[in-house]
């Protein structure tokens, strides 16, 4: 039953994302899912429902849950180490759970006995911040990570990519080798590569800039312009007009020009469909298609477009959704 819930989870976390945004956005991109993707506020309670999902109320080691998960993953570790009879997997299982106000990303994994790979895969987190009060995320009774099935892929493509033996992948998927016929599936010991952890911990990108002063987080804020309550993307960094500006990663430049509110805008596109955004520039150095290294010149940082005095804008999105960038400064 767990893994048909696997394409309920990744429509229910893409739901929590769009909510965190803000009213809105949020209004624009239902509107956007629903005629593209087929799915309404349906999904949402679906994955409300206790009978869909378990439900953990703490987190306290001495809850029962808590224990029968840890000891499940504890198992399944062992299982998988000593290449012992995959018919001796637990069953697969999620839980839901909502995060309390001491919680936070890394409280959480020491709890449970997940690891990074397995929490982040499950909830499609692009940082250990979106975990914070108030937000429904999953825990599994097992550790490894979530993968999208690719076309033309089998059993045995999947299995080295993560290095897990066929058998083990396909008793906790309920699968036939030759036959896969899920969208999703839950690789038992599966790893993130060490790009893919990079970026989500923050380590994987570089400042922008080599000397700031941050004026502006993530998230609702008052628009300096308008004076009214709206969600801000990214991190304003203030700066003398002609500051250099880096690339904060490898990618490849994918705009580069003027673009309303961003001004001069220059976009880098990056692995694992992380991008970076630098706005309201003076100068852009580059130009579509250019291939950039970690810490290469882009441009020159100026007041361009909707701005209030000379700064960078400075955006980190992946898959197009807005990550708060404050863990990588």
């Amino acid at each position: 039953m767990a893994l048909s819930l696997l394409k309920s989870i990744r429509k229910y976390n893409m739901i929590n994302q769009i909510i965190n945004i803000g009213n809105h956005i949020k209004t624009i991109l239902w509107i956007f899912f629903i005629m593209f993707f087929g799915f309404s506020a349906n999904a949402e309670s679906a994955a409300n429902t206790s009978e869909s999902f378990g439900i953990i109320k703490s987190i306290n080691q001495q809850d029962d849950i808590i224990k029968s998960l840890r000891k499940d993953i504890r198992n399944t570790i062992i299982i998988i180490k000593r290449n012992s009879r995959p018919e001796n997997l637990p069953e697969l299982k999620f839980y839901k759970y909502k995060v309390k106000k001491d919680d936070n990303f890394w409280k959480i994994l020491s709890k449970s006995s997940l690891n990074i790979d397995t929490l982040s895969s499950v909830n499609s987190l692009s940082s250990p911040m979106d975990v914070f009060p108030g937000k429904e995320i999953f825990l599994s009774n097992m550790r490894g990570i979530i993968h999208k099935v690719n076309s033309n892929e089998t059993i045995g493509d999947i299995s080295k990519k993560y290095n897990t033996e066929k058998e083990y992948i396909c008793i906790v998927n309920k699968i036939c080798e030759n036959i896969i016929g899920k969208e999703y599936l839950f690789i038992p010991s599966g790893e993130l590569s060490n790009i893919e952890r990079s970026l989500f911990l923050g380590v994987g990108f570089a400042s922008p800039l080599k000397h700031y002063t941050r004026t502006s987080g993530f998230g609702n804020r008052v628009d300096p312009i308008n004076k009214q309550f709206r969600f801000h993307a990214g991190l304003d960094l203030a700066c003398p007009v002609g500051s250099k500006v880096y690339a904060a990663r490898k990618g490849r430049v994918i705009f580069s020009g003027y673009n309303g509110g961003y001004g001069l805008l220059i976009i880098l596109k990056h692995e694992h469909g992380y991008l970076t955004y630098y706005g309201h520039l003076k100068k852009a150095f580059i130009k579509e298609g250019d291939i950039i290294a970690r810490g290469a010149l882009l441009g020159l940082t100026g007041n361009s477009g909707r701005s209030t005095g000379p700064h960078l804008h400075f955006e980190v999105r992946k898959e197009a959704r807005p990550v708060n960038p404050g863990i990588l400064l």
